[in-house]
């Protein structure tokens, strides 16, 4: 049975960790969420337990009820404490011998929320995987709700919300994430299909829900394309978001972002079905870029500038950030190494891959950050009393993550020295780089082009 007090002050503390680990967490079409009535929230699975986390703050007011592989419950107080929270186990063949028969109460306990007007929360593609796309989608959802509709003659009114999860980084702390709802889908309009063929009509569901979960991440459908998507969006996202003739909706700049690289990955699916020589011309002229800036040891992001950069500018510039910041990072550096050193080797050692990083990390980290915190608060308060230690707790943190972006930023501007020193004296082969540059988008304009007079055409 749910706790709803449970349910709410865990979501709240969850809240506050995850506004913590993430640097900004954007939420598209919670429009799309009906307020009240039966829904279920399916979306990709790309980081496992933070995916769920991440859908219980976005999901607005409602309390989610989520579906979650067996595994989760073998700890007695973990499975208390689940489902208390209103997680509901499903079971798989590799992990319980008699899952089918197990499974016949987890989609009565679904249907049983449904037809009470809760929200499920769930992720039909089964498990977390590291590629950039949505995997194959298991029939589970779609029978839950089609099957709740039929136990109540179709009036329901059962709505299935697709949902992308957008990651900025897989890895990164302080990264960026969007939560992307798109237009539910009426379990009803499936009636007659049901009526005639229950499978069959899961299965059209269920291959309506996978593209539009698709059409709300970065879909990256050929394993082959995963590495050309990353070079394009390296080189071609800045520029397009940078002209100031091109209207990219989205409002803010990481919704826009994610549009462009959406857009990227399907225009590689439609030219390989077209025109597959467009991508070998983009892939070779890209990799003779590559090659020749990593020989020189160059980023694409030095020569987006067409204008050079001066050794005295970017010396000025270098000095002005390495004084004005140094003793705010220094003190942040000092307070916070240990901390996040032992938070990195615990996530090398215990996130078994990618998908499992920023979990490990928020539950890792805040433990780590606490049991350093709390002795060094008692002994300031014991050594320099209640103001100095209130200050000491409210700076040290930010002055964590100022250290953090200053090394970050003071690495960047000492690259770009080193950059205006080679320009200076081989300003011969920057000037190749260049026009090397503008070819690679040149081709990549025309190709925008053809994709963009096609989704006119398509309508």
């Amino acid at each position: 049975m749910q706790d709803t007090f449970l349910y709410r002050f865990s979501r709240a503390l969850v809240r506050t960790t995850l506004g913590i680990y993430f640097k900004k967490i954007e939420i598209s079409g919670l429009k799309h969420v009906p307020p009240t009535g039966p829904v279920i929230l399916a979306s990709n699975h790309p980081h496992s337990i933070t995916d769920a986390l991440l859908l219980g703050v976005g999901a607005g007011g409602r309390i989610v009820h989520y579906v979650a592989h067996s595994g989760l419950f073998r700890n007695r107080l973990k499975a208390w404490f689940l489902r208390r929270c209103g997680v509901i186990p499903v079971y798989r063949p590799r992990d319980v011998q008699d899952a089918t028969d197990r499974n016949i109460a987890t989609f009565a306990a679904c249907r049983h929320v449904l037809q009470k007007g809760g929200a499920i929360g769930i992720f039909p593609e089964g498990t977390s995987e590291e590629e950039r796309r949505v995997q194959k989608l298991k029939t589970g959802c779609a029978r839950i709700a089609l099957e709740s509709e039929a136990e109540s003659d179709w009036q329901l009114g059962v709505r299935i919300v697709p949902v992308g999860l957008n990651f900025e980084s897989r890895r990164r702390f302080r990264s960026q994430v969007l939560l992307s709802f798109g237009v539910p889908i009426a379990a009803a309009d499936y009636r007659e299909a049901y009526l005639e063929e229950p499978h069959e009509a899961a299965h059209r569901l269920t291959a309506v829900l996978q593209e539009a979960i698709r059409r709300r991440v970065v879909n990256i459908s050929r394993d082959e394309f995963t590495e050309l998507v990353s070079d394009v969006e390296g080189i071609y996202k800045a520029e397009l978001l940078a002209r100031k003739n091109m209207t990219i909706p989205g409002g803010t700049k990481f919704k826009r972002e994610q549009k462009v690289s959406r857009e990227i990955a399907r225009a590689l699916d439609y030219f390989y079905r077209v025109s597959p020589e467009v991508i070998w011309r983009i892939e070779k002229q890209l990799s003779e870029y590559r090659r020749k800036l990593n020989r020189l040891r160059l980023k694409d992001a030095m020569l987006q500038q067409e204008e050079g950069h001066s050794v005295r500018g970017e010396s000025l510039r270098l000095l002005v950030l390495a004084v004005a910041g140094f003793p705010w990072a220094l003190y942040g550096w000092l307070g916070n190494i240990f901390p996040y050193k032992l938070t990195s080797w615990f996530t090398a050692h215990l996130a078994a891959d990618a998908t499992k990083i920023h979990s490990v990390q928020m539950l890792g980290g805040g433990i780590i950050f606490l049991f350093w915190y709390a002795p060094l608060i008692t002994l300031a308060f014991r050594v320099w009393g209640p103001p100095v230690t209130l200050a000491f707790a409210v700076t040290a943190p930010l002055a964590g993550l100022f250290a953090r972006w200053y090394f970050r930023h003071l690495g960047q501007r000492r690259q770009m020295l080193r950059f205006a020193y080679f320009e200076l004296k081989h300003g011969y082969y920057v000037q190749n780089l260049r026009q090397l540059r503008r070819q690679v988008i040149s081709e990549m304009d025309a190709a925008m082009a053809v994709y963009l007079r096609h989704l006119e055409d398509d309508g």
